[in-house]
């Protein structure tokens, strides 16, 4: 299964981004085929992480 596919099953929920350029949270909005889009907890701030930059995408509990 691809990366996107895996991905596309945590979109809606809060998730946890780590990429070579540090940590993202935020809930995943939208999966296309080379970004993912945050949108943060704080503020309404979206944020567009290209694949190439993504270690690893995890569920989070934004309570923690």
């Amino acid at each position: 299964m691809a990366f996107s596919d895996q991905v596309k099953k945590l979109q809606g929920k809060n998730v946890k981004v780590e990429t070579v350029r540090g940590n993202f949270f935020g809930r995943l909005v939208e999966v296309k085929s080379t970004t993912l889009i945050l949108r943060e907890h704080d503020n309404n701030r979206r944020t567009i992480i290209r694949d190439s930059k993504i270690i690893a995408v995890t569920e989070h509990d934004p309570n923690c």
